[in-house]
């Protein structure tokens, strides 16, 4: 869609919710990578402890998880959705560390809106679907380290208005995402610890090129690839109630180093929204893991978010051993 403006073509302003939506993309790229990284090591790891750490067996797990998020672009996005993880996990007890390792396949889907500053906003919804492997070993000590790769596929639609037409496009990219992470856990006291801890996340999205329907005919849409880099530095405190019951609340910061989306219509560039810059958190929860006389576990969470990513957000894990 071209306008024009002092005899030049340039495009629409609101053409920015197009790139809005792949911005939108890389976050639920990067909320499974926190979930498959979290959530999903936490419930595999109390599946395996709760079919009694057979030798040499895999245990499967399921992990189930939402959120609610508000990310600022420049003008902001609100997302709701889902995550799942299906997979197996085998911890091997070796002198002085535990190594894990946990093949798994992910799944998600949720929707978006988009709001510009002028009014203008756009609806639509994305899913993935990939697998993954995550790594990690804990020494006797505390100290932890562990790294994570996935891939998949993401696809989505997007419905909007654009200069007062309708518009409309598919998409659909590949993703790629890798972890790394250190941390300590530090006893202080009876049945309290400490986590410290620090990670790097990336998550590419490929590019991919859609045609937009509208009352003036279709367009095809260019979107470069985005590369999304970002690291959390955090502590979480854990105080365990009993054997199966543990209260958490952890502070950290998060910042986003690159994010930002691209898209272009033959040789004019839309608008770029981004999502660079720091969020910090803090987070309140309550677990029950899965024992030899409990065949379910829970993981409730809120967080509280200021800066880049704001609001207050929830999340509900759910996981069952088999």
């Amino acid at each position: 869609m071209e306008i024009l403006s002092d005899d030049q073509a340039t495009l629409s302003k609101d053409t920015k919710l197009f790139a809005e939506a792949r911005a939108t993309a890389v976050n639920t790229l990067a909320n499974a990578a926190d979930f498959a990284a979290t959530d999903g090591f936490a419930s595999a790891a109390a599946a395996y402890h709760a079919d009694h750490g057979l030798s040499g067996a895999f245990t499967p797990y399921v992990a189930l998880g939402g959120y609610n998020l508000r990310a600022d672009t420049g003008s902001y996005v609100d997302t709701n959705g889902l995550n799942a993880n299906v997979g197996f996990v085998h911890q091997d007890y070796a002198q002085g560390h535990t190594d894990t390792i946990m093949p798994f396949v992910e799944y998600g889907n949720g929707n978006y809106t988009s709001h510009l500053d002028d009014g203008a906003r756009a609806d639509g919804d994305q899913h993935y679907v990939g697998g993954g492997i995550l790594v990690r070993r804990d020494q006797n000590d505390g100290l932890y380290y562990e790294g994570m790769l996935r891939a998949g596929r993401l696809s989505g639609d997007f419905k909007g208005l654009i200069e007062g037409y309708q518009a409309s496009y598919d998409s659909n990219s590949a993703y790629v995402g890798a972890m790394l992470g250190l941390g300590k856990i530090v006893p202080a006291g009876k049945n309290v610890t400490y986590d410290y801890y620090g990670k790097v996340f990336w998550n590419h999205l490929a590019s991919d090129t859609a045609q937009v329907h509208s009352a003036l005919g279709t367009a095809n849409y260019h979107f470069d690839t985005i590369d999304s880099y970002r690291t959390r530095l955090g502590l979480r405190w854990t105080r365990h109630l009993d054997q199966a019951q543990s209260l958490y609340a952890g502070l950290a910061w998060d910042y986003e180093w690159k994010g930002d989306a691209h898209a272009q219509y033959r040789t004019f560039d839309t608008p770029s929204p981004s999502t660079k810059g720091s969020s910090a958190m803090l987070e309140l929860g309550w677990q029950s893991k899965m024992d030899k006389n409990h065949d379910w576990g829970a993981d409730l969470h809120v967080t509280g978010w200021a800066g880049t990513q704001r609001g207050v957000t929830y999340s509900a894990t759910v996981s069952r051993a088999f």
